[in-house]
């Protein structure tokens, strides 16, 4: 077994995070698990927990891979530069084509001679590094079959390998922020009807500033009405923003129109938002949410035909999140059941997919409509929007943390 230590780098990949040690043991002659660390007869590789590469000190792809493969000999010996950095310190590496094995080239160090493969390369070239390629087979296709059997009654995706590493406190405080929201919903604590247009376009029920007055909490209005916030910028202007009811645009995410509404939103941002909050931080995660939720909530607002109804649901938000994840995890994989047939898609495939069918819903609306496409559609392009800007931000605060960055 190879003797490895630790890389601290910067992941030269993604950038996302420092690379971390992953040691593995061999089963069989075909599989290999993960391990604690310290452990004896271990192979160590250090991995990049977002973009899933890799990287192998020379002769560990080979004998990851199975010797008989002989990948790092297979190397094409012309070579190209590469803008990637050794994750050792030692130079740029140079890129290596792998004729009749796999399309894209593979990063190598000229003086260590290590190997770097990117996510899809390493599902290719060494599956037995990774979570799906060391379960066990028979395992792999029960699960994947209670998996298709679930998605034929829901319809829903399902992520196939992105694993957190952390609890995503976040996440579980604003679902359970929707849950006991809907509950009072249930039990007429929240009233929807009380964001009626009244007077002037005002809430038939309370706003907030009546709180102080001795208005109930029963009584308030927590939910937009277009067709009631149009009217009160029309009749004062600037000054409704303060005296009118255009607060509800940051309460509204959190009430929803029944079951299936909250329940499949809080699935989308479970799914999506624990890999996106581990990797913005928490601070970060919870106001990027906040602001997408009101981004969308006010384009629908501006947007929809149907000006009568409540504007409920935190669908913006998470709109917002899954652009998130786009940029952050665009090759990871997803199960979606389409005609009684599991397709395993990439995460872009789906997110795009999904984009443009709310942009079409969104043309095609009526006044009758029961859907806040516009909120979706927008939530999701602040979320594009805005998440370049936070990972450059976290590019450059792993590389202060590491002693290669890259």
């Amino acid at each position: 077994m190879s003797s490895h230590d630790h890389v601290d780098a910067q992941c030269p990949a993604c950038r996302l995070h420092a690379l971390v040690p992953m040691a593995l043991r061999k089963v069989d002659e075909q599989r290999w698990e993960q391990v604690v660390a310290g452990e004896r007869d271990v192979v160590q590789i250090d991995a990049c927990p977002v973009c899933n590469g890799a990287w192998f000190d020379a002769g560990e792809l080979d004998l990851l891979a199975g010797e008989a493969t002989q990948i790092e000999r297979a190397l094409d010996p012309e070579s190209r530069p590469s803008k990637r950095m050794c994750p050792r310190g030692c130079a740029l590496m140079r890129e290596h084509d792998l004729p009749g094995i796999i399309r894209t080239p593979v990063d190598h160090c000229p003086v260590c001679r290590g190997i770097w493969l990117d996510g899809h390369e390493r599902r290719k070239l060494a599956k037995s590094t990774t979570r799906e390629g060391q379960e066990d087979p028979k395992k792999r296709l029960a699960r994947r079959g209670a998996i298709w059997a679930a998605q034929l009654l829901v319809q829903l995706p399902v992520e196939v390998e992105n694993p957190v590493h952390r609890t995503p406190w976040v996440v579980i405080t604003i679902l359970a922020v929707l849950l006991s929201a809907f509950g009072l919903q249930l039990l007429g604590v929240i009233d929807l009807s009380n964001c009626a247009p009244g007077v002037a376009g005002m809430p038939s029920g309370a706003m907030l500033g009546d709180l102080a007055d001795g208005a109930s909490v029963r009584d308030l209005c927590l939910a937009p009405v277009a067709a009631s916030l149009a009217q009160q910028w029309a009749t004062m202007g600037a000054a409704a923003l303060t005296q009118g009811s255009w607060y509800t645009l940051a309460t509204h995410w959190f009430l929803h129109g029944g079951w299936a509404h909250v329940l499949g939103n809080c699935y989308f941002l479970y799914i999506f938002g624990d890999n996106v909050e581990t990797l913005f931080g928490r601070l970060r995660f919870a106001l990027f949410f906040v602001a997408a939720a009101i981004v969308g909530g006010l384009a629908e607002v501006l947007l929809t035909q149907n000006t009568a109804a409540p504007i409920v649901g935190a669908s913006g938000g998470i709109a917002g999140v899954m652009a998130a994840y786009l940029w952050c995890f665009p090759r990871n994989k997803l199960f979606q059941v389409v005609l009684f047939i599991q397709l395993k898609l990439p995460a872009w495939v789906y997110l795009f997919v999904w984009a443009g069918f709310q942009a079409v819903m969104g043309l095609v609306e009526t006044r009758n409509v029961g859907v806040a496409w516009f909120s979706h559609l927008f939530g999701f392009a602040f979320g594009a929007a805005v998440t370049p800007l936070i990972l450059a931000m976290r590019r450059r605060e792993v590389a202060r943390t590491v002693r290669v960055p890259a």
